[in-house]
Order: structure tokens, then sequence, then C-alpha cells
């Protein structure tokens, strides 16, 4: 195993950094484009050995080139802050919350009017149900759901939805509306008429959404103003976190029916409107959208400091840094080393109130479902006879903890079977004890499986990896980046395309001939078990489909009661599945962190599972 990852002084990037700096602010973020790359087994990198100094000044440095070989390091991993172990436990029943009390109207001096905060690219739109969730942040400073999240716990609670019931059998919700919440741009009142044109939207033709098939067969109705009723032909495990701010919700977003009504689709286009404490304020295509903060008082008592946010799309995590650094920008999503780096000059991190994102790097092509035309056994990691060897290879040959180290620099937990852990229902520990025989590191095991599918450094395997930049996700590109290490001493010829993730999510989900070439990494939230069956049975972004998993799927849905026993058994037989196959490789969870400038944010907490991950606008604190 390649020792570079360990080897790397902590500073050599930002020594880099720091002498291009005015360049980097200056060019901004350069416009995507397809890129092939190659590697070297022995690459030559400049190391800068870092000098003390007294104040924060440029001085020289002394500069040697080194060939980076194969050599055992002890490494210590720097944190930017200790932090301890939590689990989110997910709840079949939820019972109706109390409503959060309204917050205290209260008037801070912010030293901008304008926040701005730097993260990766989006796909752009004020057509929420056009894209996935990473555009999401698009959307949540100003458009509502029914159920919220509360930012420190993430629990479940009242939102424009003040309580809702559900039948014993958990077919049948009834939701109850917020009385009084004005729309913004003087769109009337939110009421029912606005919860059934959500729905009725996220079932448009050009809907990409994954609530459209949940709600797919639902019958919603509205007996007045302010109730909803929603029945489902099964049990509603999810019903509550598909509604919701998150938890695999944060689709079914409360835009004005009167202004679609008025406007069409043209009207939210121009200004879409919502009810949320931030309202839409215009876009730069290409570089930003901002939001203004909405007139006063606001319906549930938020009262955000600054009087406008604006977000920016830059692909680059340096020019985030170098923009955080120079005051260009106030908040910025960067990777775990450029967090380090931040931290040394400064800027204090937010991070996420619970542990709750997962990075995962998933295959194309695994369509085992009898009949599907769109299965090629030809696909090396696909073959109905040596594929799972491959897969199971692909595995073994990474070393997670480097990764972990490399990554996350020191922080997250790891993952035995991907999008579960055992405060999820359907747990089985024996995931976690097989882990070590099936999935563990050994380099000499994986060029053992290798050759047994014909494959060496002498034959290797060609896999493309779809490399992009996406919001809140700095660590995807870093782990795919380092797979080179691991991957060609095994037999795999591995190549990175550049791309964005609206290309890469279509190609996943049109079985596309692109997507059978390799696969990509993803970075994603924690939802419930029962809504990761449902993803891998019917959902919208197949990976692994088998007939064991439809199976499952479909006697799930034949359930006429909430028996946790036997939801747990079926999601158990699920995971047995995709675990014992090998159907994708699990890396780790960790908690979402972004950094800010002390000198204009005090704080910023979230739960870390909105539909746009980093959330809560209102409570992004000014300093004083």
């Amino acid at each position: 195993m390649s020792g570079w990852l360990r080897k790397l002084p902590k500073s050599a990037l930002f020594g880099c950094m720091v002498l291009a700096l005015a360049f980097l602010v200056a060019c901004g973020a350069a416009a995507p484009e397809v890129v092939e790359r190659e590697v070297v087994r022995e690459v030559e990198v400049e190391v800068p050995r870092e000098v003390e100094v007294v104040k924060e000044v440029e001085v020289p440095v002394e500069v040697e080139k080194e060939v980076i070989r194969e050599v055992e390091v002890v490494q210590e991993v720097e944190v930017i802050r200790e932090i301890p172990r939590e689990v989110t436990i997910d709840k079949v029943v939820i019972a109706t919350p109390t409503p959060i009390p309204a917050m205290a109207a209260t008037e801070v001096v912010a030293k901008v009017d304008r926040v701005i905060y730097a993260f990766g690219e989006v796909q752009e739109t004020n057509r929420h149900w056009t894209v996935s969730r990473p555009s999401y942040y698009q959307f949540d400073p100003y458009a509502e759901t029914l159920v919220g999240l509360e930012p420190t716990t993430n629990e479940r609670i009242p939102r424009l939805a003040t309580h809702w019931e559900w039948s014993e059998d958990g077919k049948e919700w009834t939701f109850h509306l917020k009385q009084g919440v004005p729309y913004q741009f003087g769109f009337g009142e939110f009421t029912s008429r606005d919860v059934l044109h959500a729905f009725e939207r996220i079932q448009w033709p050009d809907s990409q959404s994954g609530a459209a098939t949940y709600f797919a067969d639902a019958v919603i109705e509205a007996p007045d103003d302010y109730t909803v009723n929603i029945a489902i032909p099964f049990v509603g495990v999810d019903m509550v976190a598909r509604v919701s701010r998150g938890w695999g919700g944060g689709e079914v977003l409360m835009y004005s029916a009167a202004q679609f009504e008025q406007e069409g689709v043209e009207g939210i286009d121009e200004r879409p409107v919502g009810t949320g404490s931030y309202q839409y304020g215009g876009r730069q295509q290409g570089q930003s959208i901002w939001f203004e903060k909405a007139p006063q008082p606001h319906w549930r008592g938020e009262n955000p400091d600054f009087n406008e946010v604006e977000v920016r799309w830059i692909r680059e995590d340096v020019t985030r840094l170098a923009m955080l650094l120079t005051s260009e920008a106030h908040i910025a999503s960067l990777s775990r080393e450029l967090q380090l780096e931040a931290s040394r000059r400064g800027m204090q991190p937010a991070e996420a109130a619970v542990p709750t994102n997962y990075l995962v790097l998933y295959f194309g092509g695994l369509y085992f479902y009898e009949g599907d035309p769109e299965y090629d056994p030809s696909v090396p990691w696909a073959s109905p006879g040596t594929g799972k060897l491959i897969r199971q290879a692909m595995n073994k040959a990474i070393n997670r903890q480097e990764m972990m180290d490399f990554v996350l620099r020191g922080e997250g937990e790891p993952m035995y079977n991907t999008s579960l852990n055992p405060s999820l229902l359907g747990w089985n520990p024996a995931w976690e004890d097989d882990f070590d025989e099936l999935y563990g590191y050994d380099p000499d095991a994986a060029r053992d499986l290798m050759a047994q599918a014909g494959y060496g450094p002498d034959n290797p395997m060609d896999f493309t990896v779809y490399n992009y930049v996406s919001s809140d996700e700095p660590e995807t590109p870093v782990m795919v980046e380092a797979l080179f290490n691991y991957w060609e001493p095994i037999g795999i010829n591995l190549t990175l395309l550049d791309n964005d993730w609206g290309t890469v999510r279509g190609f996943a989900r049109s079985k596309s001939a692109e997507i059978k070439k390799g696969g990509y990494g993803n970075v994603i939230t924690v939802r419930s078990a029962a809504s990761r069956l449902q993803a891998w049975a019917v959902g919208n972004t197949p990976n692994y489909q088998s007939p064991l998993i439809m199976e499952r799927y479909n006697q799930f849905t034949e359930l006429d009661t909430f028996d946790e026993e036997k939801i747990g058994a079926l999601i158990r037989d699920f995971g047995d599945d995709k675990y014992y196959n090998f159907a994708d490789i699990p890396f780790f969870f960790f908690r979402l962190t972004v950094m800010f400038d002390p000198e204009v944010v005090e704080s910023w907490t979230f739960p870390g599972t909105s539909g746009s991950k980093t959330s809560h606008w209102d409570l992004i604190k000014a300093a004083q």
C-alpha cells in the first residue's frame, strides 16, 4: 500500500495556495468540463519545509523535490475539534410532537448586510421538482415543508402542519395546517390548496423528485382549508419523514398555488414564492443566488441576523478557501485538509448536530432483476460468474482507516453496510462481525480475487469513476482520487472523468452505457431503513437491484400493520442481500462541517439531514 496519503506535510497544500491566492480569487470558479486523468506509479511533488514565523506574514520556504515511494509511516492526525460519537434513532411511529415555541424577535446589528456562503456547484433552477437534493440550497431558505427538524436533535417537529394523526394500519394520515401563515410578495394565505398543488407538482412529467414514487398511488384530499388527508396503499413508515424538511424528505415544498394560477411556471422561474424567514432575491446564472430577509414579524417568530444571504457556486475547493481567507466569503464548504488550513488561519467550524452523512461508491450495471433489458453480463463487475469476486477485491484493496484519516482527518465512524447503522430498524450485528473477513484491507487477497476473475497488473480491468463537485460534499472527489493507490496494484486501470452531478445522475437513472463503464462516489444523509429498501427496489436512481430485494419490498408494501418485527426482518434480508453480494463500496459515517469567519459569523446551528444539509438559515448568528 502506498504511503503517500500519510506522508504529505499538513502545510504542503496551503503553502502552494498562498503563492497563488491573488490569481485564484481573480479567476473565480471555472466552468465544468470533462477531463480524463491518467496516473503514474511515481509522482514528483514539491514538499514545502515549514519555517516558524512570529507574525502572520508570507515567508520564504525551502523546497525540496522528493519521489514518493511505498514506505510505512506513523501519522499523527490533526483534528479541528474532538466530537463525541452520537447515533440517530429511526422511529417507525412518530408521536405527534408538541409545537415548537415562537422565537423571541430580537434585533441584532450584523457587521455585514449580506453573509456569503461559498460551496460547490448545483443545477441552477427555481423548479425544485426537476432536480435532486444536492441542489436544494436554492429553495430551503424560502420554501417550507409541513414538518420541520429540530436543529440540535434532528427530531421531526411541527412546521406548516401543527399536528397529525394516522390510522392503526398506518395507511391513512391527517395533517392539520397552521392558520394565518402569509405567503411572500402578497400572494395570500397558506392553505390546503397549496398542499394539494405541492403533491401535484412532484408528479409533473419533468419531475425528478424521489417522493414522486412514494406518493404515486396516494389519494390526497382537502376537506377544508386547514386539513389534508393522505391515503396510501402501504404502511406509511416514512410518511412524516417524506413531508419533513429532511430525513429523506425536503422535496414536498410549499410554493404558492395562487402564484402558479396567476403567472404559471414562468412566474416561478422569475420569482418563486414561499413562507420562510428569507424570501427569494435573485440569481446571477452560473455564479450565485441570494435571498432577502422576509418582512417581519415572521409567522413563526424567526428573525435572521443578516438581511441577506448569498450562496456562490465555486467548483474549486482551494478557491473557496481563498475566498474565506480574503473575506470574499464568510462561510465555506471545504475538504478536511483545507478545513485544517482555515482553522490555522483563525476560521471556526460549524458542525451538524448529528453525524448523519455517509460516503459510498456505487457500481454501475448491477441490475439483476430477471428480464431487465439494461443488464449487461459483459460488464466485468456485473458478470454472473466472476463479478462478485471483482467487487469483493475492490473492497478489500482499500485501507479504510487510512482513507478515514486522509479524507476526514481523524473523524468519522466505519460504515459496515451502506446506509444502514445500529440505530436503524433491521440492523444485523453480523455485518460488523463479518466485515474484516469479507471487506477488510488485504491487498494480497484482493490480487488473488482479481486473478480468479482473470485480471491482474499485466492484464488490467478498465474502470471509470465519474468525479464531480457537489454542494457540501467536498469529501467525494478527495476519496475517488485516492483510489488510484489501492486499485492499480491489484490490476485495475482507473480513469477519472470530471463531470457535473446532474449528468452523472442522468447516467445512473437511465442505466446508460456510460454508467456501466464504472461507478461514482456519493455523500448521502441517513434516512430510514424502510426508505432505503424502497430506493434499492424501485427508486429512480438504481444501483444494485435483485429479485430478493424486490420480493422483500413487495412483502413490505403488503403489510397491514406497523409490525416492527416483520419490518425489521424484511430490512435485514434486504441488507444481507446487498452486503454479502458486495453491492457497493461502503466507507464511513461522518458529521457535515463547514468553516466560517468568526469576525462576521458567531455560529450556525443545523441538524445535517435537511434536503440542503446545511439549513436553518435564520440560525446563522452574527458576530457582535
